[in-house]
Order: C-alpha cells, then sequence, then structure tokens
C-alpha cells in the first residue's frame, strides 16, 4: 500500500487542518465534521491526520478506519464470530469496525446518508470511548478511542440537528479561489500520483515535526487551566446564540485549550476562544442553522459567573432483541465446503445489500437473513455434523431494511397572465420554504417549473438547500402566454430519474403555447399522459376562477391520476402537511 499524502503537504485549507488537529490532541471535543464539495482534500487529510498519531504498542502504526456506506449494524459495532462457532463450537465475538479503529482515526464519507441509528453509535462510541456489543445471548465491552472524522456534501442532504450538535468541531470546506493556490494543490497531487514514496520522503522531516509538535502539545494540554472568566464568556456566546443545552459551551471551551497548547501559550486567552468559536458553534445554530455566526469581535465581556452547570448526558446502546424460545428443528443447511469465509462474511470495503440495516427474528414478511440465523444456531451451541447445520425456528432471523427513501415534490406553477398568478406564486412559495424547512431533517427534495411566456422555465431544479430555493424564488415573473404543454414535458424529463416524485400542479389549465406547433390542449393532454407513469402521486390545484368555468384542471387531474382540489379550499400550510403524509413515500 503507498504511503498517504502527507498531512503536512496539503496546501490550502487552513480551518480544516486546524479542526482536525485540534480534535487530535483532545479527542473528547468528539470528533470533526467536514461540510463541503466534493474535491477539497477531506478524505486526503483524514488519511494523512492517522499518519500523525502515535502508532500501538506493538510498533503497528495507528489504523485508519473507513466506514463502507452499506456497512450493517454488526459490522460496525461487532458480531458472534460464526465460521469459529460452527467448526469450533466454541462461541466468540469478531470486533467491529469501531474497535477497529481503536487509536486511529475513523472516517466516514457521506455521514449524512447513513441510517440514523448507525450515526447514534458512531457518536456514541466516540464519545465514550468504549462499545458494547451483545449478539445472541453473548456480551463483551471493548474500547474504541478514535477521533470521528464525518464528512458530507450538503447537496446531498443534511444532518438532523441533534446529530450535528453530537459532533465537536464543523468545518465549512470549499476549494481555494486563488489561481496559484489551485495550481499548487494540482502539482503536489500529480507529484505524490507519480511516486507516492518519493513524495512522502520528500515531506517527511515536516511530518516528524508535526509529530514532535503534536506531542508537546498534549504534554502541555493537562497543564492549562479554563479561568472562571473564559468559562462565562464562552458560556456567554452560546446563550446569544440561542444554543440548546451545553455542549457548545463545553466544545467551546475544550477546543480553546487544545488551541492554546498547539501554540504553546501557557495560558487560554478571549482570543483562542474567539478563534475557535465558528469551529465548535457554527453547526448548533438550531434557530437558522445557516446563518453565518457573529464576528469574532461581537463576544459579550463576561457577566458574573453562573453557580453551576450541569453537564450534557450521553445515550446508551440499547440492547438488541430478545429472541424467541428454541424448539424442534425446523431444517438443515448444508455449508460450503470449498475453503470459502463463513456466509454473509465480507472483504474489506464491501458493504451489505442495499437497505438492509440489521437482522431480526424472522415473521414471516421479510428475506432470510443467513449469517445471522447461523450465528443464532451457534450461540445455542449448534455445530457442523457431515457438512450440515440443523436450524431451529427460534434461531430464523429476517433482514431489517433501510425506512423510507428521500421523496422528491415538483410544483408546476401557472404564473401566466391569466387572473390568480400571484396567489398561486404565494401559494408555491409556502409550500417550497415549508417542505424544506421539513428536509433539513427528512432529506426531502423540492423543484419548481414556472409556466409563463413562451416556453416554461425551471426555475428551481431539485434542491435541499433552504437558500438556494430562496433565491430562486425572488423576483419571479409573472403575466404573458400558458406554455403548460412545455413544462409538463420538462416535468417528464425531470422525474424520470431518481427517486420517486410527486407533481402538484396549480394551474387553470388554459393552454395557450404549443411547443410542437399543433393544438395547445392537446399537446398539455399528451405530456400529462407521459408524465403520470414516472409519479408516485400528484395533486392538481384548480385556479380557475369565477362561476362559469371551463373543467380543465379537472381533465388533467383525471389524465395524471391525481387528487382535484380547488384554490381557495387551501392554504400552504394545509398544502404542505398534505404532501409530508400523503404524497411522499413511506
Amino acid at each position: 500500500m503507498n504511503a498517504p499524502f502527507p498531512f503536512s503537504a496539503v496546501i490550502g485549507q487552513d480551518d480544516l487542518k486546524l479542526a482536525l488537529l485540534l480534535a487530535t490532541l483532545d479527542p473528547t471535543i468528539g470528533g470533526v465534521l467536514l461540510r463541503g464539495e466534493r474535491g477539497t482534500a477531506k478524505s486526503t487529510a483524514a488519511r494523512g491526520l492517522a499518519a500523525l498519531l502515535p502508532g500501538k504498542p506493538d510498533g503497528t502504526p495507528a489504523p485508519f478506519v473507513e466506514l463502507p456506506l452499506g456497512a450493517t449494524e454488526d459490522r460496525v459495532v461487532g458480531s458472534l464470530d460464526v465460521e469459529s462457532a460452527l467448526r469450533e463450537g466454541r462461541p466468540r465475538l469478531r470486533s467491529g469496525l469501531l474497535a477497529r479503529a481503536h487509536g486511529g482515526v475513523l472516517y466516514v464519507d457521506e455521514v449524512n446518508l447513513l441510517p440514523d441509528h448507525l450515526v447514534d453509535l458512531l457518536l456514541d462510541a466516540a464519545a465514550g470511548g468504549r462499545i458494547t456489543v451483545e449478539r445472541d445471548g453473548l456480551s463483551a465491552t471493548e474500547p474504541a478511542e478514535f477521533i470521528l472524522l464525518g464528512s458530507m456534501n450538503p447537496e446531498e442532504g443534511e444532518l438532523r440537528p441533534q446529530f450535528l450538535d453530537r459532533f465537536g468541531l464543523h468545518v465549512e470546506v470549499r476549494a481555494p479561489s486563488e489561481v496559484a493556490l489551485r495550481v499548487a494543490t494540482i502539482q503536489a497531487r500529480l507529484a505524490y500520483d507519480g511516486a507516492p514514496e518519493p513524495f512522502a520522503r520528500q515531506h517527511a522531516a515536516a511530518e516528524e515535526a508535526l509529530r514532535n509538535r503534536l506531542a508537546e502539545a498534549r504534554a502541555r494540554l493537562g497543564a492549562l487551566a479554563l479561568s472562571p472568566a473564559l468559562l462565562t464568556q464562552a458560556s456567554s456566546l452560546c446563550a446569544q446564540l440561542g444554543l440548546d443545552g451545553l455542549r457548545g459551551d463545553i466544545v467551546c471551551a475544550k477546543a480553546a485549550r487544545a488551541l492554546a497548547a498547539w501554540e504553546g501559550h501557557d495560558e487560554v486567552t478571549p482570543d483562542h476562544l474567539q478563534r475557535v468559536a465558528p469551529f465548535a458553534l457554527g453547526h448548533r445554530r438550531r434557530r437558522k442553522p445557516r446563518d453565518p455566526l457573529p464576528p469574532a469581535q461581537s463576544l459579550p465581556p463576561p457577566p458574573a459567573p453562573p453557580t453551576q452547570a450541569a453537564p450534557a448526558s450521553g445515550h446508551g446502546i440499547p440492547p438488541p432483541q430478545a429472541a424467541p424460545a428454541a424448539d424442534a428443528p425446523a431444517l438443515s443447511l448444508e455449508l460450503p465446503r470449498n475453503g470459502s469465509a463463513a456466509p454473509g462474511r465480507r472483504e474489506a470495503g464491501q458493504g451489505a445489500p442495499a437497505g438492509i440495516i440489521r437482522a431480526v427474528p424472522l415473521c414471516n414478511d421479510g428475506t432470510l437473513a443467513l449469517a445471522p440465523t447461523l450465528a443464532a444456531a451457534a450461540a445455542r451451541g449448534a455445530t457442523v455434523h457431515d457438512g450440515r447445520i440443523g436450524l431451529r425456528p427460534a434461531d430464523l432471523r429476517q433482514h431489517e431494511r433501510r425506512g423510507r427513501q428521500a421523496g422528491r415534490v415538483l410544483l408546476i406553477v401557472d404564473a401566466s397572465g391569466s387572473m390568480g398568478a400571484q396567489r398561486r406564486l404565494s401559494l408555491a412559495k409556502g409550500v417550497v420554504l415549508g417542505l424544506l424547512d421539513a428536509s433539513y431533517q427528512r432529506r426531502d427534495q423540492v423543484g419548481l417549473i414556472l409556466v409563463a411566456g413562451e416556453t416554461a422555465e425551471l426555475r428551481l431544479p431539485f434542491t435541499r438547500r433552504l437558500e438556494q430555493a430562496e433565491a430562486a424564488l425572488r423576483d419571479v415573473p409573472t403575466g404573458g402566454r400558458t406554455p403548460l404543454a412545455h413544462a409538463l414535458q420538462l416535468a417528464a424529463g425531470l422525474c424520470a430519474g431518481g427517486p420517486p416524485a410527486c407533481v402538484v400542479l396549480l394551474t387553470d389549465g388554459r393552454a395557450n403555447v404549443s411547443p410542437g406547433g399543433g393544438d395547445p390542449w392537446r399537446e398539455t393532454l399528451t405530456a400529462s399522459a407521459t408524465l403520470a407513469p414516472a409519479l408516485a402521486g400528484a395533486l392538481v390545484i384548480d385556479c380557475e376562477p369565477g362561476p362559469v368555468r371551463i373543467g380543465r384542471a379537472r381533465e388533467l387531474a383525471a389524465v395524471l391520476g391525481a387528487e382535484l382540489l380547488a384554490l381557495d379550499a387551501i392554504d400552504a400550510a394545509q398544502l404542505t402537511v398534505r404532501l409530508r403524509n400523503r404524497l411522499l413515500l413511506p
């Protein structure tokens, strides 16, 4: 294996490198969340950091463990060693990825796409330094002290606020805008890719200097005291930002102390606190998490110190579900004879089948989980006879799969010169912003097509980003003709791939622009028929005014297989709730 890209050779990205070093100096800070687009040295810096850590007592380097996105709970936490149990009749536990990362770095790319319960397990282990494995009547506790580094691209969905809060530090990572820095970064990467070992040797002295500085800072860290005035200043800032709980106060103080140790100072000063505050507090702002922090100079003067503060509490790992009582043998299973790994055992880097989280006792409503079934049999003492093992009903396990996938809602809004355009736009804006506020937690996407002028406009491609939607909904033009057929054609192309999509169409149906030069209404119906099979659900809001109605919105609803509602019968809040509860797939 090639030497990792040296940490000291990472060009620019000063905030990223500093946050990683602070979390290395004091692992109780709770790890670092790296948030930014792809190709910004997040994983490169993470691998380089592991090479700076002290090695294990046996002389092996500190581990760098990368968590596969499709990993099951058994692989993360640990599982019964099925091969040993079945071949030797001695049940024992096999360590999971958390224990293997002990003394090193656990890196989770796209942490925002992990199932919530796995994120919870990672954060619990990072905070407690140990992991308890309970499987099929066996229990073991293993050390799991590691530096947790999670990376994510916000375009692919946000982390739930409760998980954001439990990451110690947070860094927004962006590619450098200066051309000279970009060129230098490319040159360094090309040099490393062409000759990794010589490139690593070229930076060996700088790497050793970093190791020595980290060792000196660790020795200095324990002697640095945090004054009551400084703690009060940290808490004052957290209170000013409206943060929940005390985790932000604690992390801010610890990070300031780590920075003072890193820079060789004998005391922790307000300057250290000001410089780490964006790392420690920026991601904890639950009210408006996307707003920037106040400038560091706005730290308030410390009032009288508080008399007491309650520590934040952690979360334990729930015990596994109890297995049903054993009973008579149900079937026998022939085991492989070719010396291959035990069923269900995966090579490093492989994930679980798509959507599978864990195994639970068989309820006859899922697919058989082979490896957990064998593990349950081995735990009660079953062994192999003539290449076969007898299974009992209580041994049987099935796959538990992921919950709902992210959904998409596409609003098609008639903003033409027909009456009520502003009312329709106001309703659409309320729905878009309401759904995106929920998608901060649910990871759903919202898009918007405007129907006005000679051609429809994709005003907002599918997104989860509230700020992008807010920008797209400012100064929306209205008036002109009604290219409804073109809007539905755009929608068909947009909904053809990706997660299931729901369409909300706000229109009076009075199409008067033909993309193909034919009859506008017939082309609209044709486009609707093309769109319908790609949808997970549809809703047509009839915006036709007056007592005399043509009824074209009703015809569109029939072709789309959509529910029909009158514009006056629903508001933005009601429509948002309806979409969350009825149209988005569970």
